[in-house]
């Protein structure tokens, strides 16, 4: 019987987690281009990430006068924050790369952030017409 209790325990454990978890919500969206010029770091390097163009793309509408004309945000507006968006974007590896991006195949998108706090979580991006 005292392996019943503890085995329960251990699902209950598992199932619900210790409750510690904070849950994480949409801290805010934004409609963006993602262009060629998104594509390459300040400094001309290329890059092979979808995150780096993404966070590229956010130095380019806070820091290099918005050439895409994209919608700003009130979030991405230091290097410190954009430098949050790294290994947290979720989005389809079979449309969205940097090839495709470079090449002006991908264009407008939709890019929502989770997280709580102050704090990213992770970087949903989506294709969106417009």
């Amino acid at each position: 019987m005292r392996y019943f209790y503890a085995a329960l325990a251990l699902i209950l454990l598992v199932t619900f987690g210790s409750g510690t978890a904070k849950a994480q919500s949409v801290m805010f969206e934004y409609y963006a281009t993602l262009s060629p010029r998104d594509t390459y770091s300040s400094q001309g390097v290329p890059f092979d990430d979808v995150c780096a163009i993404v966070q590229q793309d956010r130095a380019n509408v806070h820091r290099f006068g918005n050439p895409d004309g994209d919608e700003p945000d009130s979030f991405f507006t230091t290097p410190e924050r954009r430098a949050m968006i790294a290994g947290k974007c979720d989005y389809d590896r079979a449309h969205h790369t940097a090839e495709r991006i470079r090449s002006q195949n991908i264009g407008f998108v939709l890019v929502r952030v989770y997280g709580s706090g102050g704090q990213i979580s992770r970087v949903q991006i989506f294709e969106a017409a417009g």
